[in-house]
């Protein structure tokens, strides 16, 4: 998609000189801010996802997945429904479980409980129950007094394995003095700890059948609690759950119950992702500007590279290229560091620690390094994905810029010319309209080197605009090794100017980020030659004009004479037919000017191109073969 020109070009760009810091400052800022926003983004979702599944472990290693409940009765020949259940595909465990509410009071401490009675195979079945008894054990759950008690209650009211608690029943006795409620002592024989305060502070676990016996539900039980291998495979499972437990159930799943969480928790995630997307956005504000500033910057060196025969494709590809490298960038250091804080959280919050030597900011990260911080690649994914388009997005806009700007780019000392028929080119200035060239007729033969003068305000510059195929005549033609190219498009133009134009400027205009060898190379990749390749012709050309030694100086480290030297060797890159050059020595000394004229003299002869050359140095044009001059628009002998 981009070759070895574009790409060579567009990274040179992105390390800015001195002048042009701030541009590169914004570059930073830019790929700084989607950087951070993309490794934020990670972080804040992979927590918020290890927080959801670490509260839905909790919840669900409570309580089952769907809860079979009866039709306004306990369940009756629970254990037949259940094992039908047990049957289904998807379904892990079916456990009948007594649930009823009470009041426990002990030590003069009163609180509403509730009391869930299930078999001692099932609890042991329950991790999250089983693995976390912090006194006592699971060995005495059995008899008709033993219950197990959270932590917070244990904390709450000073009770510890061996005390008795008393439950009192809301559903009491029926006697003749009125209903009496029923209470009952039982021993504590363990405690444990789920890690939320609702179950810790208020669950109470009993055997089956004491719960049975306490609640009076003889061969029933309140409710199925049924686990799933997967709990969202509930929507899908729910038809067939229903279709077991017939006339005689009715189901609520855990989204159900817990909706109030998992809601709160998922508009929380879409809020967070929402705002954090600003940074991103902002970042790529700051390609967008930095981009545009820097194309504003290289107008000069964009047209240069128009001279030598880049396209605009080439111009908006280079820029494009440059502004996506910053977001590509950013996206992959934010995705890398992201990814190495969600998995070294609790290093962090040590590290944090050891070099303030306080908990500054430690407990908030000792916090998050508590939470599985959940890596979900399909989030990730979709955030690189946003953070790539959002930073394509803004570059498109200044690469387009670039290309519209290529089209207008016109220097006042490139001066292109070749072969003329009949120009005519008039320019209005308000009412006024003047007329520059007159039916204006030039031929240069092959091997052929001509002198164009002219007073200034002739119209020599109109002239080699034209015959660069940088602008189109208002009438006439300009015809290129027998080419008319009046109907050709601007990449028909730009490609006749590539192959068969070399330009000498005025000033040298050799593009300061590139060594004096890569300023000769940069026509040769244009038009697609291996950089190999260019390089090693680049250096016979710059041995031609006697700069080899200094083949890896760049412009700022060479003198203007020297500088003249490889824009020549530059204009012969590519074996051009016609050199076209506009005052070559007008900004050099006498002594300068002379070598440099000298230079360029040698290297047409024996390279036996055809040159036309504007210049007002008389005494340089009587050393060529023939001098034309412009007067009113026309072009005659000298």
């Amino acid at each position: 998609m981009f070759n070895p020109f574009e790409r060579m070009v567009a990274m040179r760009y992105l390390r800015a000189r001195r002048r042009e810091g701030f541009i590169s400052v914004i570059a930073g800022f830019s790929l700084l801010g989607i950087g951070l926003g993309v490794a934020t983004l990670i972080i804040v979702m992979s927590v918020m996802n290890g927080f959801r599944q670490e509260l839905l472990g909790r919840i669900l290693g409570v309580g089952g997945h769907v809860n079979v409940y009866g039709a306004g009765a306990p369940l009756q020949r629970f254990d037949d429904m259940a094992e039908r259940i047990r049957k289904l595909t998807g379904v892990v465990s079916v456990i009948p479980v007594v649930d009823g509410q009470v009041m426990a009071t002990a030590n003069s401490q009163a609180s509403g409980a509730v009391v869930r009675g299930v078999r001692e195979e099932d609890i042991r079945s329950r991790a999250v129950i089983a693995n976390n008894i912090k006194m006592g054990s699971l060995d005495a759950f059995v008899g008709d007094d033993a219950i197990l008690i959270g932590v917070r209650m244990a904390q709450r009211m000073g009770l510890v394995v061996g005390d008795s608690l008393t439950l009192i029943s809301p559903k009491g006795n029926v006697t003749a003095f009125g209903t009496v409620p029923r209470l009952r002592a039982y021993k504590i024989v363990g405690v444990f700890e789920v890690g939320m305060f609702e179950y810790d502070n208020s669950f109470i676990y009993m055997p089956m059948e004491a719960a049975q016996t306490f609640f009076q539900l003889t061969e029933a039980v309140s409710m199925l609690e049924v686990t799933l291998t997967d709990p969202y495979l509930v929507r899908s499972l729910r038809p067939q759950i229903l279709q077991v437990v017939g006339q005689s159930g009715r189901l609520l799943d855990w989204q159900q119950l817990n909706s109030s969480f998992f809601t709160a928790i998922q508009v929380e995630r879409n809020v967070m992702f929402l705002i954090l997307t600003l940074i991103i956005l902002v970042a790529a504000f700051n390609v967008i500007s930095g981009m545009i500033m820097l194309v504003k910057d290289k107008g000069q060196d964009i047209a240069i590279l128009r001279t030598m025969g880049a396209t605009r494709g080439m111009i908006m590809r280079i820029f494009f290229l440059s502004g996506a490298s910053v977001g590509v960038v950013g996206t992959i250091f934010g995705f890398i560091l992201g990814l190495a804080f969600c998995r070294n959280i609790e290093s962090i919050r040590q590290g944090i620690q050891y070099l303030t030597g306080t908990d500054l900011f430690s407990a908030e990260i000792y916090f998050l390094s508590q939470l599985p911080a959940v890596v979900d690649p399909n989030e990730v994914a979709t955030v690189v994905i946003m953070s790539l388009t959002l930073s394509i997005l803004a570059t498109i806009y200044p690469s387009w810029r670039a290309s519209i700007r290529s089209r207008r780019c016109v220097m006042s000392d490139v001066r292109p010319a070749l072969h003329l028929n009949r120009l005519i080119r008039t320019y209005e200035q308000g009412a006024v309209k003047l007329h520059i060239l007159r039916e204006a007729d030039l031929a240069i033969a092959p091997g052929e080197v001509v002198a164009l003068i002219g007073p200034s305000g002739a119209g020599k510059s109109t002239l080699l605009h034209i015959a660069g195929l940088l602008e189109k005549p208002d009438g006439g033609d300009v015809e290129l090794n027998g080419v008319a190219c009046s109907g050709l498009n601007d990449s028909e133009r730009t490609a006749l100017r590539r192959e068969h134009l070399g330009f000498v400027y005025q000033s040298h205009h050799l593009l300061p980020e590139f060594s004096a060898r890569e300023n000769v190379m940069l026509p040769q990749m244009i038009a697609g030659i291996a950089k190999s390749k260019a390089s090693k012709h680049a250096g016979d050309l710059l041995d031609m004009v006697g700069l080899g030694p200094r083949a890896d100086h760049r412009p700022a480290e060479m003198s203007g004479g020297e500088q003249q030297r490889v824009a020549i060797a530059r204009a012969l890159a590519n074996g051009p037919r016609v050199l076209l050059a506009d005052e070559p020595t007008g900004n050099l000394d006498v002594n300068t000017s002379e070598n440099v004229f000298a230079t360029l003299m040698k290297v047409l002869r024996e390279t036996g191109r055809a040159a036309l050359i504007a210049t007002h140095n008389p005494e340089l044009a009587k050393r060529m073969d023939r001098i034309v001059t412009l007067r009113d628009g026309q072009i005659v002998p000298a």
